[in-house]
């Protein structure tokens, strides 16, 4: 009795509100089920069952019935719910399980059979009895029971969804390919994502691409049969987008364009999505494809603009570059600045021409005459500071250094606590570090630790302590040499000064010297700090160049060798991108961005890397 009294105490104060609905016979009987006394709880169910056999106390009596394998009293019971609530399937299907779990096959299939054979035309019946087999994990049953009742409705539709889940608990993927052709068939956009969805499931675990190819097939299969299912088109043009076929988009997407009568709206978006995963040559064919249909065509004039943009990216991400690529562009540039002019408008093409002119045409007072009129031009006194880093870049590059930080230091000043002023001293203080004033370099960057900008931040942090690891302690130079020079040839750091030296010829674009010199560091440190930095920065390196493979045996080594070092993030991001954007695996690249996630959830790569799993699992892709 005060076993009985504590258990009804600790149901009263712990239960909550659904408790306060319930008798206390009720409370007692649950409360004996979740201990597993199920030959107590089965007496109190007994009970209340005969005076509520429709309550949810019915749930609980059954399946305590079946844990004592008290079979016959289950089927007793189940005779009664069947002759009380005939119409209930859930109450035949439960029959029939009892006798499934008895031992008596031949008496349970009878019992399936008959539900079937009975189920009426009607959109709840159907869906009540395949939930009733689902929930006994009647499969085959469950997916009979929507084919026969899409015959009876004349709705080869109805539930599409439960269909697909049954066949993918099935591993049964050629029925999902069925079933999406079944969807695709109607060329109804309300299915449009419901297709999706499905091929998304069905790619989730696609390691060898032999589903991609297996529902890629099909699309095609069905689209050749049926030309103006735009559906189907619609679909293809999905999934190439989401396994980076963007050639194959494009043909789809000018497809799209004119059976809708779009207009270019298709090409246009299917340009941005390929400049956006690095197919350049892509988004430029398709940029043109929409600029050669004339003014009159919808989005002439941003392809014309955006055209400009994707081979300046095109350009900037290639080693070595083609000096005749470098040379058509800056006729590009120019000619665009000549029909609009130079003003706040055209601010990002003026900053890219000045660019493109110093580091790649070999054009460096062209390059400082464009911004200092840029910044005559102006009066907005940001734009100003922004094109005078610029200059201070172009200065810097051409080793007038003593200007360049000149410039750095005017903007730092001007703007102290703005995100341009942080980038400018970042720029200073990376200008001493390529030459040598390592301890200088190092109290500007600790400055810039605690920058608004969370990316500047990290960046100074990085090189902040890649210094302090790496960093000898020399003997002071003549105090009254103020020269500023670059690669300082003094015996001390001759590692962390070859390393400055490589990140300086990067700056250059002078890759080839960067690798030489990269190497160098390895060998006057093999077993130092900076082997992990050096790996890093070839591997970038090598993806311009498109030696892909040899970049991610670097990468790896700098997960695998140096995963507790700073740069194993950023390794992990690199090689997640590799995968997507240059080796076409989806499902590798998914586990390094999760990676990311599991691993490193402090990272600044987070959000993206959470972005572009989702994106190459399909949610973000329209």
């Amino acid at each position: 009795m005060k076993r009985l009294l504590v258990i009804l105490l600790l149901l009263v104060t712990c239960g909550g509100p659904l408790l306060a609905q319930q008798s206390q016979e009720e409370q007692l009987a649950m409360q004996y089920y979740k201990d597993k006394e199920y030959d107590k709880a089965v007496e109190l169910f007994e009970k209340i069952h005969a005076k509520k056999p429709d309550s949810y106390i019915y749930y609980y009596y059954y399946h305590a019935l079946l844990e004592l394998e008290r079979y016959d009293d289950a089927e007793k019971m189940l005779k009664k719910q069947v002759k009380a609530y005939p119409n209930v399937p859930r109450y035949k299907v439960d029959l029939g399980f009892v006798y499934e779990r008895s031992g008596d096959n031949a008496k349970a299939e009878k019992i399936y059979q008959e539900c079937l054979k009975n189920l009426q035309a009607k959109e709840t019946a159907v869906s009540e009895l395949n939930n009733a087999f689902m929930s006994r994990g009647k499969y085959d049953y469950a997916a009979e029971t929507i084919l026969k009742g899409r015959k009876l409705l004349n709705n080869d539709q109805y539930l599409s969804k439960n269909l697909i889940s049954i066949y993918k608990i099935q591993h049964n993927n050629d029925k999902i390919v069925e079933e999406i052709i079944g969807l695709v068939k109607t060329d109804n956009e309300k299915y449009e994502k419901d297709v999706q969805t499905a091929i998304q499931d069905l790619l989730l675990d696609d390691e060898d691409n032999e589903q991609y190819m297996s529902i890629r097939t099909a699309l095609q299969k069905f689209s050749q049969k049926n030309p103006n299912n735009i559906l189907c088109i619609k679909e293809l043009y999905w999934i190439s987008q989401l396994h980076k076929d963007f050639e194959e988009a494009l043909v789809l997407a000018k497809s799209l364009d004119k059976r809708l009568k779009m207009d270019g709206i298709f090409t246009y978006e299917l340009a941005t999505v390929a400049a956006e995963n690095h197919d350049y040559n892509t988004a430029i064919e398709a940029l043109n494809y929409i600029i050669k249909k004339g003014e009159d065509a919808h989005n002439y004039v941003q392809a014309k603009m955006k055209i400009l943009d994707v081979k300046y990216m095109q350009l900037i991400e290639t080693s070595p570059v083609k000096m005749v690529d470098a040379m058509n562009l800056e006729q590009d540039f120019k000619k665009a600045l000549e029909e609009n002019g130079i003003h706040s408008g055209t601010m990002d093409w003026i900053r890219k021409y000045a660019h493109l002119l110093a580091f790649y045409v070999n054009k460096p007072q062209e390059a400082i005459d464009v911004l200092n009129q840029a910044m005559t031009a102006t009066r907005d006194n940001k734009e100003k500071n922004q094109y005078k880093i610029d200059l201070a870049d172009v200065q810097l590059y051409t080793g007038e250094i003593w200007d360049a930080s000149l410039n750095y230091s005017q903007v730092d000043k001007d703007m102290p606590n703005d995100v341009l002023g942080n980038e400018a001293k970042f720029k200073n203080a990376k200008l001493s570090f390529y030459i040598g004033e390592f301890n200088w370099a190092k109290s500007q960057l600790d400055v810039l630790a605690a920058a608004t900008s969370k990316l500047i931040a990290n960046d100074a942090i990085y090189t902040s302590m890649l210094i302090s690891d790496n960093l000898e302690e020399e003997e002071e130079g003549d105090e009254s040499d103020t020269t500023m020079t670059l690669f300082s040839n003094s015996e001390g750091n001759l590692a962390l000064k070859m390393y400055a030296k490589a990140e300086f010829l990067i700056f250059q674009n002078k890759d080839d010297e960067a690798l030489k010199a990269l190497d160098s560091v390895m060998i006057l440190s093999p077993f130092g700090t900076l082997v992990d930095d050096a790996l890093y920065q070839k591997a970038l390196i090598l993806i311009k160049q498109k030696n892909y493979l040899e970049a991610e045996r670097l990468l790896k080594r700098v997960v695998e060798d140096y995963g507790d070092q700073l740069l194993a993030d950023d390794a992990l991001f690199q090689l997640a991108e590799l995968y997507e954007y240059y080796l076409k695996d989806v499902n590798q690249a998914m586990e390094y961005y999760q990676k990311i996630l599991k691993d490193h959830s402090d990272s600044l790569y987070v959000v993206q890397a959470r972005n572009r799993f989702r994106a190459l699992r399909g949610d973000n892709v329209n």
